[in-house]
């Protein structure tokens, strides 16, 4: 079935021409194709970064092919694949754990392929640009109705790279975590949620000792970036149920030097 809408994420960034070949190359097999650039600044190579944001963001679009490249490894053995789900949402992309966390938010696999199908590629495949030739050009098809099995071989599940994305831990009253993501205002998205406090009793807590990059502070836990004055810590829960340090008005990952993989500690205020 056509859907008509892929929508895509990478690490190529802005200020080369690589998203917009991208965008030719499917417009060129399927010029009624909507596409919706949904993240390009992924951190260079960072496979975990990109997986996150696809996690958390594939749940919020319309029926669609998601294209997702982060591929350090292009041009090696790693295969090109394209992941069905549950809930029919299907992903295309490198086998290096990338879609994975993305198809489990969508119901789990229900089949995947190897994209290898020469008529649904261009040719010939470049080594170090296969989004332009090989994944953008099996998106469009799958857009516009082709069935992922006519893409290529059917590939084992179990076959399949996973990803984990790491979850915090707990010891005594305190979790140990890490750093998700820094977003663009400077935020920094932890890996637990509300539950994972209210679990070591600090849920109703107003006030959180974090340990972060050989910092010790004392942060508010909150509601809202607001809940602060302007320049102030907050911990608050982010729109995806993630706690997130921030600091209202201003950048607590360059206020920190905190980065994606950075660890905390979080706990109660020893008095």
């Amino acid at each position: 079935m056509a859907v008509g809408i892929v929508t895509f994420t990478s690490d190529y960034g802005w200020e080369d021409e690589f998203v917009g070949v991208c965008h030719g190359v499917m417009l060129s097999i399927s010029p009624e194709v909507r596409i919706v650039d949904l993240h390009h600044s992924i951190a260079r190579h960072d496979v975990r970064h990109g997986a996150v944001v696809l996690e958390q963001s594939v749940p919020y679009m319309p029926d669609a092919v998601h294209l997702a490249v982060v591929d350090p490894s292009v041009g090696s053995e790693r295969r090109a694949i394209a992941v069905e789900t549950a809930e029919g949402a299907v992903l295309v992309g490198p086998d290096n754990g990338l879609l994975l966390p993305a198809a489990d938010a969508c119901g789990g696999i229900a089949a995947a392929y190897s994209l290898e199908e020469a008529r649904f590629l261009l040719s010939p495949v470049s080594r170090t640009f296969q989004g332009r030739d090989v994944f953008a050009p099996a998106s469009a098809h799958l857009a516009s109705g082709v069935p992922a099995a006519e893409l290529g071989p059917p590939a084992e599940v179990s076959s399949l790279v996973r990803l984990e994305i790491p979850e915090a831990w707990e010891h005594d009253d305190h979790l140990h975590a890490e750093v998700l993501q820094v977003d663009r205002f400077g935020n920094l998205q932890l890996n637990f949620d509300g539950a994972r406090l209210k679990k070591i009793g600090l849920s109703e807590s107003s006030s959180l000792e974090v340990r972060l990059e050989g910092h010790r502070l004392q942060i508010h836990h909150g509601a809202t970036f607001a809940d602060v004055p302007a320049g102030d810590f907050v911990l608050v829960e982010d729109s995806y149920k993630h706690l997130s340090l921030a600091i209202n008005k201003g950048d607590a990952g360059a206020k920190l030097r905190a980065a994606s993989g950075s660890t905390v500690i979080v706990g109660p205020i020893n008095t």
